[in-house]
């Protein structure tokens, strides 16, 4: 007789009907499950692993953290990622699409949008982060 080396397959803890290998964390729960629980895990790791990808990009030195407030650096950074941004980076792409349509024949500079919001006479600057780096640098640490 031959054993299976397949991971045994079950249904979801929480009930939702999903079938298949139960993970360790969250106990029971199938991936893909729709529980607040395991969205909220799968929402965190999601933005993580951005602020890592960030983070490393902009050569943020400091503490290895989730936590942005102890991160070093020449400025403090907070991330967003996933759906909350999402109007933003529609607004983003918008703007450049319409820079695009009559950037001059030869004009290399990389596309910065700056929202001025009503009542305020401080704009609030969005760019590419693969263009800040390349014409700004990294935000490490100071010399």
């Amino acid at each position: 007789m031959m054993e299976s080396n397949l991971k045994p397959k079950a249904e979801c803890a929480c009930g939702c009907e999903l079938f298949g290998t139960p993970l360790k964390r969250p106990e029971g729960h199938v991936r893909g499950c729709k529980c607040k629980r395991c969205m909220g895990k799968r929402n965190r790791a999601k933005g993580d692993g951005k602020a890592r990808v960030a983070r490393k990009k902009l050569g943020i030195t400091g503490v290895n953290s989730r936590h942005e407030e102890l991160w070093g650096g020449k400025c403090r950074v907070e991330m967003k990622a996933g759906k909350q941004i999402q109007p933003i980076a529609t607004r983003f792409e918008d703007a450049r699409g319409q820079s695009e349509a009559a950037r001059p024949y030869g004009d290399w500079r990389p596309f910065m949008m700056v929202a001025m919001p009503d009542g305020t006479q401080d704009g609030i600057v969005l760019m590419l982060l693969s263009d800040f780096v390349t014409t700004y640098g990294d935000l490490g640490v100071e010399s």
